[in-house]
């Protein structure tokens, strides 16, 4: 699963920074997509 297409088409800085912030304590992948498809709705 590549995450970078998918986050390079994120305009919300607000999604961006939880991104960010989750990169920091997620324990895999899945998480952090959670984090912006979450966040998309």
């Amino acid at each position: 699963m590549l995450l970078i297409p998918e986050i390079s088409q994120i305009k919300n800085i607000g999604v961006l920074t939880g991104i960010r912030e989750g990169i920091r304590t997620i324990n895999t992948l899945e998480e952090i997509q959670q984090i912006y498809q979450t966040n998309e709705l």
